[in-house]
Order: structure tokens, then C-alpha cells, then sequence
């Protein structure tokens, strides 16, 4: 009786692990499906949008494993095609969020200019060890301009960070919570403050070794949408198209204005397969986005898992030499970006 009330449960047991895989194994495919659409059709709507943001890589990962737990048996009448599958989309997700590295070419060195982009968190942890840290890490990389974004109290990054390094700042509002802060050794002035949707943006003019630099400043607000309330809780990511339109119509007025935009940073909060980004490879001449002359993961958030790249350096396409080199402090959950060009002998 014993051994038969075992094998009963034995059975059992086997026929719901069964049960069990045969439902992740349809739920995978269903994500799989999600995912390439979210990749091939992109952010057209706000639902859309969504699928946009299942991370492809560790998709990849998941899907492989659960397969090789199976022995390869997941898809009838193709053993180990799920692993195939998989393996394609840890490529794919690697390939593309990955950075080439560096432009090449030989400049002098008395060209280079190199600008750091950096959402630091309203510094930190909210401990004074968090922006004492953050603060060290961007004074050793001596950037001629500093673009900061979620920035402390004013006194803060006097104390901290333009004292020490000799930096003069433009801030967009001196508020405890100041979305945006401009700093550099060289001369700097505020041109404007710029109204777009969704966010908050200024440029500012930095003369930087006899060349005026316009840098228009970015900061996207926060990430989720009213829409789609369940509980208190928002549940879709804000939708970036009437950002990054009004930044693109800015750009495109501001160069046949004559004052043409030469670096956009920010944090955007959206990642750069946004359909809005499209335009700016060829909008007033075109630009670089400077993560992809990186030789590391592009993702900038969180900092522990940067699946997402929603930070971004854009870079005109008249500048020489892009190199960037992207970090990580744990203090802050967006990862910093350092980005090096050298101008155009020409503008010198």
C-alpha cells in the first residue's frame, strides 16, 4: 500500500513539474514575442513603448537556461531550439547595448575637450560619505565642463566640488531640489532657459580654448504616466515623443538661428531606441550619441543592473576623436559618462 501511495505522489509530483515547465516554456515564448515587437516597432504608442523596455539580454539568458533544464526538449521536434533562440537574443541584446569604442585618429592634444554627464541623485544616498564620494569621483576625472543633473543644495557643490576644482556654476533654480547645474573652469554664462514638455532644459554658452560651446541641458521629468492608475499606483512609463519633439524643433531653430546646439546631455529618462532620437543623427548636422564610442555596457540605470540606457551624451558630428568612458558609483543609481572630442582645427 505504501509503495503504491508513492508512486501515486511520485507520479503526481512528476506531472506537475511537467504542468509547471510546459507553462513557463509557453509564457517565454510569449515574452520572446513581446519583446521583439517592443524592439522592431518601438514606442509608437505608450503601451507599445512598454515593450520596448523588456530587457533583451537577460530574456536571452532565461530562455537558454530554462531550455538546458529541459535537456533541449522545450520545443516539440527541435531539440535545443529554444537554447538557439536564446543564445541569439544574449547577441543581440550584448551587440547592441555594447559600444564600439573610440573614433580614431591622431589630434593634438591642446584640442581636446572632454565634458562629464552624470545624474547624481540629489547626491547620493543622503549621506555626506555619498556626495563626499561622488564629488571625488568627478573631481579626478578633471572634466572641462560638468553637466549634473538631480543636484545637491547649492552650498554643497560650492563646497564640495567648485571650490576645490576652481568652477564657476549656472544652475537652473538655486531650490533645495535643483534639476540641472552647468560647471566649468572656463568662462560660462547662461543663454536661456528652454521650454519643453514633460522636462527642463537650458543652454548655456562655455568658452572653451578661444571656442564657444552651446550646450543645451536636459532633464526629463519623472518617469511614470497618470494614465493607467491601479491603486495609487502609476503603472505606464511617461511617454518621451513630446519631449524629444520640442527638443528637436528647439535644435532646429536654434541652427537656423545661427547658434547651433554642440552637445545635448541629460538625463532623458528613455532609452535611445526611442523613435524621437531618430532625427538627431542628421538635425542641424547631426550628432553622436557618445555611448556607442564606448568599449562598455551603455546602460546608465540603476547603477547596480544598468539594463537601461536612458542618459545621453550627443555630440556634434564636426568634432574629431570621440572617445567615452562610462562609470559606476553606487552612491547614486545612474552611472556617469566622461566623454572626450577633440575641435575642429579650423574653430581654433
Amino acid at each position: 500500500m505504501k509503495f503504491r501511495y508513492y508512486l501515486r505522489q511520485f507520479k503526481l509530483s512528476q506531472f506537475l513539474v511537467r504542468s509547471l515547465t510546459y507553462l513557463l516554456t509557453i509564457v517565454t515564448l510569449l515574452f520572446i514575442l513581446l519583446a521583439l515587437t517592443g524592439q522592431i516597432v518601438r514606442d509608437r504608442t505608450v503601451e507599445l513603448g512598454l515593450l520596448m523596455y523588456i530587457p533583451v539580454l537577460p530574456l536571452g539568458l532565461w530562455t537558454t537556461a530554462l531550455d538546458l533544464w529541459q535537456a533541449g526538449y522545450s520545443l516539440p521536434g527541435f531539440r535545443f531550439g529554444l537554447t538557439l533562440i536564446g543564445l541569439g537574443m544574449m547577441t543581440w541584446g550584448e551587440m547592441s547595448m555594447t559600444g564600439q569604442g573610440a573614433i580614431p585618429g591622431h589630434f593634438n592634444s591642446d584640442t581636446q575637450v572632454s565634458v562629464l554627464h552624470w545624474n547624481i541623485s540629489w547626491g547620493g544616498n543622503g549621506s555626506r560619505t555619498g556626495w563626499t564620494s561622488i564629488s571625488h569621483d568627478i573631481m579626478q576625472r578633471h572634466p572641462d565642463i560638468a553637466i549634473l543633473t538631480e543636484t545637491p543644495p547649492k552650498f554643497k557643490l560650492n563646497r564640495f566640488l567648485n571650490k576645490p576644482m576652481g568652477w564657476s556654476m549656472v544652475m537652473y533654480e538655486e531650490s533645495w531640489h535643483n534639476p540641472l547645474a552647468i560647471c566649468s573652469s572656463w568662462p560660462i554664462q547662461l543663454e536661456q532657459f528652454v521650454k519643453i514638455r514633460d522636462g527642463v532644459a537650458m543652454t548655456v554658452l562655455v568658452q572653451v580654448k578661444n571656442r564657444p560651446l552651446r550646450i543645451l541641458a536636459v532633464d526629463g521629468k519623472r518617469n511614470m504616466s497618470r494614465r493607467m492608475t491601479i491603486m495609487s499606483h502609476q503603472l505606464l512609463p511617461r511617454w518621451r515623443t513630446p519631449l524629444l519633439s520640442d527638443i528637436a524643433q528647439f535644435i532646429a531653430q536654434s541652427d537656423q538661428q545661427g547658434k547651433p546646439i554642440d552637445i545635448i546631455a541629460g538625463d532623458f529618462n528613455t532609452i535611445s531606441r526611442s523613435l524621437g532620437f531618430d532625427v538627431f543623427a542628421q538635425l542641424g548636422g547631426g550628432y553622436y550619441l557618445a555611448s556607442k564610442y564606448s568599449s562598455d555596457w551603455r546602460g546608465t540605470w540603476m547603477s547596480i543592473l544598468p539594463l537601461y540606457d536612458i542618459d545621453h551624451i550627443w555630440v556634434h558630428k564636426h568634432f574629431l576623436g570621440l572617445s567615452t568612458d562610462i562609470f559606476t558609483n553606487l552612491a547614486t543609481d545612474h552611472r556617469g559618462q566622461l566623454v572626450n572630442f577633440h575641435l575642429p582645427t579650423t574653430s581654433l
